[in-house]
Parts: structure tokens; C-alpha cells; sequence
């Protein structure tokens, strides 16, 4: 009776306080919550707040320009730069001539821009992953806990060897048949003791389901085992995207730089996806009545983010450095990403578990031309040593360290 009264109490205060938060739910304020979805949309592809990107950093623009001025810039920088604007045509030699997009917004949607800069030029920078805080592991990071290698082969094993051991016991069974008969021939043991060994060596239904139940359970274990071991592998993964992007297109036929999009593998953690803005640079102009860039130039006109679907999925315990690996090690795309200028549609070529990354770092020779290495491994014994024996890998720096991927 005890129990059953605690029961209902907890039952009714559970739901109370689950009810109580869909009823007294607070209000978040966000704020600029326009200002920061226009400049994530639009602008982030070029432009960083603390620090330079494709475009200059953009804390304090609005002590360097005054409102009007950046509101003419803004809505069409070429515009400004035609007029002579001694200031507009600095800022454009000084930045290779990139032509910044005309943005067709309103005072009000350019003025929660330049508050949402302003806000976030207040706050201190987050300081961005460098090759010494320790990223090289490699574990661009699938969970996969060792090399990734077992597949259905492994359940395969597991129902040869449960049927070696039933035929095993069934000969067995037939030897001590056989020996049974041969003594109740001869009647070399008492008649009562030939009948109790005898009838042990019977199949018995409960002997029958016994077997069954244990090959099943047999089975179960290797399809579970195989199972776990491939959690977070998705080697092979092709989703559909939004919009028919073709890498063989642009990275392979036109040859663009793959940093050309994905700006942030030159400078950080991420590679990034790019904005709807970058696409625009080029299709303002070209093939603008295809169906596939309508849906590019509806996305740009409604200020609506394109939903492109994440094909490499990382875990969030294993870190991994695009900037390290890329513009420090000199590691090209391919290495991970597969023929990627030669794929119409884009899938996850490598396995990218924790074994495989561990593999690459024990395998991949050391880029020593970029002078990083040499400034801070140079006086290491164990660095001079491998120099010298040319054969200097990641995993001679500690790249098989646990805390390099796991911190």
C-alpha cells in the first residue's frame, strides 16, 4: 500500500512538472535575432567579426564608416567604387579587386546587421585551434572504437563455428550409440545400466529445442556483435541533397579550388558549408534559368538558408583540425574526401574511424617544408632522429596520443 501511494505521488509530480514546462516556459531573448540570421545567410561566407576572411574583419565598421555610407555600400559596393569614393577604392585594391554582392535589403534589415557586428565585435573572440593546442589525431572522427574492420563476415564465423560444434556433438552422440549397442550385444554390463545409458543418449525434445535456442543465441550474439561494431560507420553514405550540386562539374570540368567554397578548411576547425551568398558570386550571371540554380536564386531572394544535408558526421569527443591537416600538413582533400572532382553526386568515400585515422598517422610521412615542425619539434632528439632516418611520421610527434583527438 506504501509503495503503491509513492508511486502515484511520483507519477503526478513527474507530469506536473512536465506539464509546467510547456506552461511557464520562458522566453528567450535573442539578440538581433534578423540581424544575425541576415549576416550567417549572406555574409559569413566572406566576413568574420575579429578576424580577416575573404573579406576584411568587421568590428568597428561602424566607427570606420557612418550609417549612410555603409548603407550605400552595403546595397551596392561596385556602385561606390565608380563614384570615385576615395575610401571604397582603398578598401577594394587592398583586397585583390573581389567584387563584393549587391544586397537588394531594406535600411531596417542592413541596420540589424550592422547592430548584430557591432554586439558581436563587443564580445572577446573565441580564439581559434592552432597546430600546437594539440588537433592532429586524425580522428576527423567517426566513433568506430578500433580499425572499423568487422562486417557481416563476423556472424558468418559465428554460424560456421556453432555448426561445427553441433556436428561435433552429434558424432559424439553416434559414438556413444554405437557403444551402447555393442555392450547390450555382448552383455558385458547389467541389462538396468544399458537402459539408463541408453536412454540418456535418446534425443529428447527438450534436447532439441535447447540446440535450437542456443544457435540462436549464438546468432544473436554475432549479428549483435556485428552490429555495434559498425555504430557511426557510414562508409558509403549518398543522401539526397536539395539542390543537384555536381562536385565532377565545378571541382573537376571548371577546376575550382575547393577552398573557393569551403573557405574555413584554410583557417580553422571546420571546413564549413557555404552560404547561399557564395553561390551567388558566380550564378547572378550564369545559367540563371536552370530549374536546379532557381532554386539558388528563390533561396537568395527569400533569405532562406539551403538546407544541404551533412555527409561526413563526426562525433563531438573526437576533434579534428581542417587547418592542421590541410594548410599546415599540406594533406589535400582527396586523401579523405576520395576522387571528389569526379563525383556528380557526393558520398563518404573513407571510413573516418578512429583506427583508420590512426593508421594514417602511422603511415604519413611529415611535411617538413612549411617550417612548423622545425620551430616546434626541432630541438627534439627523437625529431632529429627521424629527420635523419627520413622517416618521420605523425605518429613520431605523438599523433597516436589518446589526448590529441580526445581532450
Amino acid at each position: 500500500m506504501i509503495l503503491s501511494r509513492l508511486l502515484t505521488v511520483l507519477g503526478r509530480g513527474a507530469l506536473t512538472i512536465f506539464l509546467l514546462q510547456f506552461l511557464i516556459r520562458p522566453q528567450e531573448v535573442v539578440a538581433q535575432p534578423n540581424g544575425a540570421e541576415l549576416f550567417a545567410n549572406n555574409c559569413a561566407s566572406c566576413h568574420k567579426i575579429h578576424e580577416d576572411l575573404v573579406g576584411p574583419a568587421l568590428k568597428g565598421i561602424e566607427q570606420r564608416r557612418d550609417q549612410a555610407w555603409l548603407l550605400k555600400w552595403i546595397r551596392n559596393s561596385q556602385a561606390v567604387i565608380a563614384s570615385g569614393d576615395p575610401y571604397a577604392v582603398k578598401l577594394y585594391e587592398k583586397w585583390n579587386k573581389s567584387v563584393m554582392s549587391a544586397f537588394d535589403w531594406s535600411d531596417e534589415e542592413i541596420i540589424a546587421v550592422l547592430a548584430y557586428i557591432k554586439e558581436e565585435g563587443a564580445k572577446a573572440p573565441v580564439a581559434a585551434a592552432s597546430p600546437a593546442d594539440g588537433g592532429g589525431a586524425g580522428s576527423d572522427g567517426n566513433s568506430g572504437g578500433g580499425s572499423g574492420e568487422f562486417t557481416s563476415l563476423t556472424l558468418w564465423v559465428v554460424l560456421f563455428a556453432a555448426g561445427i560444434i553441433i556436428l561435433l556433438l552429434s558424432l559424439l552422440q553416434r559414438q556413444y550409440r554405437l557403444l551402447y549397442e555393442e555392450r547390450l550385444a555382448t552383455g558385458r554390463i547389467p541389462q538396468s545400466e544399458l537402459r539408463q545409458f541408453g536412454w540418456t543418449l535418446r534425443p529428447k525434445p527438450l534436447h532439441l529445442v535447447g540446440g535450437g535456442l542456443t544457435l540462436i543465441l549464438v546468432s544473436g550474439v554475432g549479428w549483435g556483435v556485428d552490429m555495434a561494431s559498425n555504430i557511426g560507420i557510414q562508409q558509403g553514405y549518398q543522401p539526397t541533397q536539395p539542390i543537384a550540386f555536381s562536385h565532377e562539374l565545378h571541382a573537376g570540368a571548371h577546376e575550382i579550388a575547393c577552398t573557393y567554397c569551403h573557405t574555413g578548411a584554410e583557417r580553422g576547425k571546420s571546413a564549413t558549408i557555404p552560404s547561399v551568398n557564395v553561390c551567388m558570386n558566380c550564378h547572378n550571371q550564369i545559367k540563371k534559368e536552370s530549374p536546379e540554380i532557381k532554386k539558388i536564386l528563390t533561396a537568395y531572394e527569400t533569405n532562406t538558408p539551403i538546407e544541404w544535408v551533412r555527409i561526413h558526421n563526426l562525433p563531438d569527443f573526437g576533434y579534428f583540425n581542417h587547418y592542421q591537416h590541410y594548410k599546415v600538413a599540406g594533406i589535400q582533400c582527396q586523401k579523405c574526401h576520395g576522387p571528389i572532382e569526379k563525383m556528380a553526386e557526393v558520398y563518404q568515400h573513407s571510413q573516418l574511424t578512429m583506427g583508420w585515422c590512426i593508421n594514417c598517422h602511422r603511415e604519413t610521412k611529415v611535411n617538413l617544408d612549411n617550417g612548423y615542425y622545425q620551430q616546434v619539434h626541432g630541438n627534439s632528439e627523437a625529431f632529429k632522429q627521424a629527420v635523419a632516418d627520413k622517416g618521420l611520421t605523425i605518429a613520431n610527434l605523438g599523433g597516436l596520443d589518446c589526448a590529441k583527438c580526445h581532450y
